[in-house]
C-alpha cells in the first residue's frame, strides 16, 4: 500500500514539473527557417554564377567570357556598317533587286521551280540562282515583306549566299569573293582581324562552325554569316544580308 502511494506521488511531481517548463519555439525548425524569421539571407538571396559558354575551340580566337550559354554576345557591327562586296570581279550590293542584277550582267537561272514571274507569298522568301558572263553563280534570296503575293521580279533581294569556296572544289560553279576583307583564302584569324569577335557562333559538327556578325540588335537577320572549318583553318561558305 505504502509503495503504491509513493509511485503515485512521483508521477504527480513529474507532471507538475513538465507543466512549468516552456516549450522551445524553434524546436523542429531548420536553421534556414530560423534565419528567414530573423531577416537573414536565405537561399533565394544567393546569386548563382552565370553559365557561360563551355566551347573549347573558340577561345583560341576571341574572348569566350563575353558569350552566354547559347554563345551569344552583345557585339554588333553597328548601324553605320556598310557592305563592301566584290564577287568574281564585280560589285554586289544588298539590298538589291531583279532589275539591278540584270543590269549588272547577271542572268536568272530559270528552272521548273521558279522564273522572274514566280509568285512569292506575303512574308515568305525564295532562293534563286543567278549566273554571270563567266558562268559563275550566286544565290540570291528574294523576300516579300508586303501583305499580299508578288512576283519575284517585284520583290527585293535581301541576302546573297556563296555556298562553296571554290578552293575546296576545282569544279565549283561559284567564284572568287571579297566580303568586307574576307575572301576565299582567309584564315579564321583574318576574319576576327577584319570583323572582330562575332555576335554569335554555333558548332555545326566536329571542327565545323559558323560565325554570325549582326549589324544591330534590332534585327538579327541582317549581317554576315561565315561557315568555317577549324581543322583546315579556312572558310567553307559565306552569306550576307540586309532586311
Amino acid at each position: 500500500m505504502k509503495r503504491g502511494i509513493a509511485i503515485f506521488l512521483c508521477c504527480v511531481i513529474a507532471v507538475l514539473l513538465s507543466a512549468c517548463s516552456e516549450m522551445d519555439p524553434d524546436y523542429g525548425k531548420s536553421d534556414t527557417a530560423s534565419a528567414a524569421e530573423n531577416g537573414e539571407n536565405t537561399y533565394e538571396d544567393i546569386k548563382m554564377p552565370e553559365i557561360m559558354s563551355d566551347d573549347e575551340v573558340m577561345p583560341t580566337y576571341f574572348d569566350i567570357s563575353l558569350y552566354d550559354e547559347e554563345n551569344y554576345a552583345d557585339i554588333y557591327l553597328g548601324k553605320k556598317f556598310d557592305f563592301n562586296v566584290t564577287y568574281n570581279g564585280g560589285s554586289v550590293t544588298v539590298p538589291s533587286n531583279y532589275k539591278k542584277m540584270t543590269k549588272s550582267g547577271w542572268t536568272l537561272v530559270e528552272s521548273n521551280e521558279y522564273n522572274e514571274d514566280s509568285q512569292i507569298f506575303a512574308g515568305k522568301s525564295l532562293s534563286v540562282n543567278f549566273v554571270d558572263k563567266y558562268n559563275k553563280q550566286i544565290v540570291a534570296v528574294f523576300y516579300n515583306s508586303s501583305g499580299s503575293s508578288a512576283p519575284l521580279k517585284k520583290c527585293p533581294i535581301v541576302k546573297f549566299i556563296i555556298p562553296e569556296n571554290l578552293h575546296n572544289n576545282d569544279n565549283s560553279v561559284y567564284g572568287q569573293f571579297w566580303v568586307n576583307g574576307i575572301n576565299n583564302d582567309s584564315a579564321i584569324t583574318d576574319i576576327v582581324e577584319f570583323l572582330g569577335s562575332p555576335s554569335h557562333f554555333y558548332k555545326v559538327d566536329e571542327g565545323k562552325y559558323y560565325l554570325d556578325y549582326f549589324i544591330t540588335e534590332n534585327d538579327k537577320r541582317s549581317g554576315i554569316t561565315i561557315y568555317i572549318d577549324t581543322v583546315e583553318d579556312s572558310v567553307d561558305s559565306i552569306e550576307f544580308s540586309y532586311y
